[in-house]
């Protein structure tokens, strides 16, 4: 028997539409779904991202250690400079007819001929380009320094511009093998990513569930929480991982090349 949802009166067969509420339940469950799955997409995406960071800093490391070992055990400058130094650092050579993130020229930096590659220098989880209020600066603003998420520790030139401008960088044999090597910059203060080398105050990304990466001078690497970075390393008198210039009794800055 023909009824007349199943029939026009023409002999066409009707389709019967969904009603507002039927839609809004659909809707409603999409929206608990989607609620229920985003943590654990989050979740893989922070996954993802520290295992890459592992992976890169790895690959600095390595190619660090190649660098030293072709050079009497020096290691590259730090790039300790605000962006306007006149010598080439691990990550950039300044152009000095440039301005703003331009003025970095990644190709030109001392490890570029190892690694070749700029997705290595950045994690996948940082937005090298986004604004972000300054604390320091008191501004919004863009990152001076877009090349790179990592940092050098600026322990292996005394953490001072005027050392790294008089004196070669520390050879790789001075820093203890658990001393922090490179760690991801502290990406709620674009002031930070003024130029390739940071110190331990200036701290670390806290974009992988509080706490970021790092590498050592053995080459290891790992994930540190913040907790650690700020109540433990950073307010350290004596030498430790972090301050660990090999140059200053303290592992500090010395007297002589204050940081500025």
């Amino acid at each position: 028997m023909k009824t007349r949802l199943e029939f026009d009166c023409a002999g066409r067969r009707c389709q019967r539409a969904f009603t507002l509420i039927e839609l809004l339940v659909v809707i409603a469950i999409i929206g608990i779904l989607a609620a229920m799955l985003m943590p654990a997409l989050n979740k893989a995406k922070n996954s993802a991202g520290k295992a890459t960071d592992l992976n890169n800093l790895r690959q600095i490391m390595v190619a660090l250690n190649v660098y030293a070992s072709d050079n009497h055990d020096g290691m590259p400058s730090a790039n300790w400079d605000n962006g306007g130094g006149d010598l080439p650092g691990w990550l950039y050579t300044c152009d000095p007819t440039a301005s703003g993130p331009a003025r970095y020229v990644l190709q030109k930096g001392q490890l570029w001929p190892l690694l070749h590659n700029p997705k290595i220098y950045i994690c996948p989880n940082d937005d090298l380009q986004m604004r972000h209020w300054s604390q320091l600066d008191g501004v919004t603003e863009q990152r001076q320094q877009q090349l790179s998420s990592y940092a050098i520790n600026g322990a292996i030139v005394g953490y001072s511009w005027a050392y790294e401008h008089t004196h070669p960088p520390a050879k790789l044999g001075q820093m203890r093998a658990s001393d922090c090597a490179f760690w991801e910059t502290d990406d709620t203060e674009p002031h930070y990513f003024n130029d390739g080398a940071n110190y331990p105050p200036e701290g670390v990304s806290g974009r992988h569930t509080a706490g970021g990466i790092q590498a050592a001078f053995d080459g290891s690497t790992s994930y540190i929480k913040l907790a650690r970075w700020y109540q433990e390393d950073v307010t350290g008198a004596l030498r430790n991982r972090l301050w660990c210039n090999p140059n200053s009794p303290d592992g500090h800055a010395s007297s002589a090349y204050p940081t500025p």
